[in-house]
């Protein structure tokens, strides 16, 4: 599983490292934290530029030490409507190495993505020193960060990742070369229906994809060193490369209120199948938290049923 879950400890141990660290490589700014977070895209700042380990030679070397299933390549130069499910499949990198990609990135306009660079003992103290400062910037906004995961995107010039929504909130972060980012506002029906969020955290058929009618409602964010920009959870985007070498960071995480969200998301998708209309999510907490509880007792109670089986048929159990 990519990423790891955060213990409500650690989490603890999170603010009190991000409280009493000297050094601020963010710079999350209290209003506009209050405004928009997980509302609407924001810009922010930052200071990875600075930072050796963010430096291209530094990131090369981690590509060629990580395992490989972590490092996923592929040409730069894709549709944007493409299916991001399918943007790493044989078809978008026929003919590509790891180290042809890596040694002749511009030559070849390739894109390259490091997953979880967080396992490596030289980023792990890096990635968890943002980690906690994001958990202090939003600790009364949305506390209990539950798991988080981190990647790194190198990428030539012109190179596209097409329209897709992640399942958590992210912060995306520039550190070298530009790159300009469409987001949607995961709030407005005529982007995503309350039907498609319900499928999408249901992990059930393919994610919702990109319509030539969604264009004028893009927030278009032009992304320069030093600076980020935050996607809201589930917010869909597209990001495009500009004419240099490109390099960004992005810190994804959840938290207690989006696993909620998930549970009663998926819910409202199990009463779909069953051919009820169930009301949408996001629209009254406590009932978003009663549904988010049934999901939860059905799930649990499902592995225990598992569990059972296995122990009555003689499998025996894993601990």
């Amino acid at each position: 599983m990519l990423g790891r879950n955060i213990a409500s400890d650690e989490y603890m141990d999170l603010l009190a490292r991000g409280r009493a660290s000297a050094e601020r490589w963010l710079q999350l700014e209290p209003e506009a934290m209050r405004q928009f977070y997980n509302r609407l895209p924001f810009a922010m700042q930052h200071r990875l530029t600075e930072h050796p380990l963010m430096q291209w030679p530094e990131l090369k070397a981690l590509c060629r030490r990580m395992p490989p299933r972590e490092v996923r390549f592929r040409f730069g130069e894709i549709a944007p409507d493409a299916d991001f499910d399918m943007s790493y499949s044989q078809r978008y990198r026929e003919g590509l190495t790891l180290d042809d990609a890596l040694d002749n990135l511009e030559a070849r306009r390739a894109y390259v993505c490091i997953y979880n660079p967080e396992r490596d003992p030289a980023y792990r103290p890096f990635l968890e020193q943002l980690l906690s400062e994001f958990a202090v910037a939003t600790r009364h906004l949305d506390p209990g960060i539950t798991w988080f995961s981190t990647y790194v995107f190198i990428s030539a010039q012109g190179s596209i990742t097409p329209y897709h929504m992640d399942r958590e909130m992210n912060f995306l972060m520039q550190v070298r070369g530009s790159k300009t980012a469409y987001l949607w506002n995961q709030a407005d029906p005529s982007v995503m229906s309350a039907a498609q969020k319900d499928q999408l955290l249901a992990y059930a058929g393919r994610k919702p994809q990109w319509l030539p009618e969604l264009e004028p409602k893009a927030m278009r964010f032009e992304l320069t060193p030093a600076v980020g920009i935050h996607h809201p959870f589930i917010a869909p985007h597209r990001v495009h490369t500009g004419p240099e070498l490109s390099i960004s960071l992005a810190l994804t995480f959840r938290t207690r209120w989006s696993d909620q969200q998930t549970l009663a998301h998926q819910l409202n998708h199990k009463l779909r199948q069953l051919g009820l209309r169930p009301g949408d999510v996001g629209q009254h907490p406590l009932v978003d938290a009663a549904k988010a509880e049934v999901m939860d007792l059905a799930r649990r109670s499902h592995a225990r049923v598992r569990r059972l089986r296995g122990i009555d048929s003689g499998v025996p159990r894993s601990n």
